[in-house]
């Protein structure tokens, strides 16, 4: 007879990323590089859902420029009224049947699989159930006191802070998909390289490409 173990439950998360589009691929990179979360037939799944509606808008696109591409609130492109809007949160669902696992392993593996996450994306919330023979505990949102006045979540600390709010400069593992912007802009350093007479981006990048060639 063997041994099952059950994980049900959702997290909510929020990823970097300038537009909607790259948030999607940054979380799907990031769930597609976590640790396995295993039983003998079937691994953890994973299931994502993007929040309806939009909670952040900026009157220029991802380029820092104000466009005919960008709709308005009745979806007509225009570029006196148009915003680009983004939904940060997503949902995700966990949901699992591992067979031939105890409770204390798939627990393990779990939160190692949680706490990677946690140093990648935001995590706002959290419900997540995990059982086995004769024993389940419940993970959940909590908030502890770290100032007088002050409650945060604890999981949402887990959060390894991007280079541009961090004083020692040190980089979030998602950076690497963000691609570098040209100095005094949000262009890309490529496009601003292909486009734009700029000597001293020109430079930096002609230097990255030589480093990229091992040259």
């Amino acid at each position: 007879m063997s041994d099952w173990t059950y994980i049900q439950g959702t997290i909510t998360v929020s990823p970097i990323g300038r537009t909607q589009a790259q948030k999607r691929y940054i979380l799907d990179t990031v769930l597609a590089h976590l640790p396995i979360v295993s039983g003998s037939e079937k691994d953890m799944d994973v299931y994502v859902i993007q929040k309806n509606g939009h909670n952040s808008s900026c009157s220029c696109d991802e380029f820092g420029e104000r466009t005919n591409n960008l709709t308005d609130w009745y979806g007509n492109r225009t570029r006196s009224r148009g915003m680009l809007r983004t939904q940060d949160e997503y949902i995700l669902v966990v949901d699992a049947a591992l067979r031939d696992r105890e409770f204390d392993q798939t627990y393990r593996e779990f939160i190692r699989w949680l706490v990677r996450l946690g140093k990648r994306v935001m995590i706002d919330d959290i419900l997540v159930k995990i059982s086995g023979y004769n024993k389940s505990t419940i993970i959940k949102d909590y908030r502890v006191q770290n100032e007088k006045y002050s409650y945060q979540n604890v999981f949402f600390n887990l959060f390894e802070g991007t280079s541009w709010v961090k004083d020692d400069g040190e980089v979030n593992w998602c950076e690497y998909m963000l691609y570098p912007r040209a100095k005094d802009s949000d262009y890309p350093m490529m496009l601003a390289y292909k486009y734009f007479n700029d000597k001293e981006n020109d430079k930096e990048v002609e230097r990255r490409m030589k480093y990229e060639r091992g040259k």
